[in-house]
């Protein structure tokens, strides 16, 4: 078992990377091979706001992207 902070922060950066596409839960199980981290990580992001899953394909919010837009400016 990882650390639920860091799945979810490098779930978060495979999101804002993809950005405005899309992403397979699939696709995301190559940067964490266990599926329940994967949806644990992806509920936590959703549930703060800074991602949306739509079917079994998630993205960044808005929100997430322009954070990042700001905090890397």
């Amino acid at each position: 078992m990882t650390d639920p902070d860091r799945n979810q922060r490098v779930i978060l950066r495979a999101l804002l990377d993809a950005h405005p596409r899309l992403i397979g839960l699939a696709d995301l199980g190559v940067v964490i091979p266990h599926p329940a981290e994967v949806e644990y990580a992806i509920a936590q992001l959703a549930s703060d706001g800074l991602a949306t899953l739509l079917g079994k394909r998630v993205g960044a919010t808005r929100a997430a992207v322009r954070f990042d837009s700001l905090r890397t400016a």
